[in-house]
């Protein structure tokens, strides 16, 4: 089962923890309601959310659109220790999150 954020205002979403020591792939789709506007930016962190203090970690973008159509699904290929979503621009909509990580060798 994917984990789900949502977002329906600007800011960004709570960072979700991730796998980074056995997971080979990080898939996520953002979507959001067909009605609005938004824009977004997928970030991610190498840094390990359970050791180093909020302020300290560092977020990078890893994916952003502008659009009012819905996202397809992403790939991101290696580890990650965290991911979130960061919405600038959001009109009438929400955005939603599903993230799945691939297990295994």
């Amino acid at each position: 089962m994917p984990t789900v954020i949502t977002l329906s205002s600007v800011g960004t979403s709570r960072a979700l923890n991730l796998d980074y020591m056995s997971a080979k792939y990080t898939s996520f789709a953002v979507t959001g309601s067909s009605s609005g506007t938004f824009t977004y930016t997928v970030e991610g962190t190498l840094d390990d959310l359970q050791q180093v203090a909020a302020v300290n970690v560092s977020w990078v973008a890893i994916n952003s659109s502008a659009t009012t159509a819905n996202s397809s699904i992403n790939l991101y290929q290696g580890p990650l220790a965290g991911i979130r979503l960061n919405a600038s621009a959001i009109s009438s909509a929400a955005l939603t999150m599903k993230v799945l990580q691939g297990i295994g060798w």
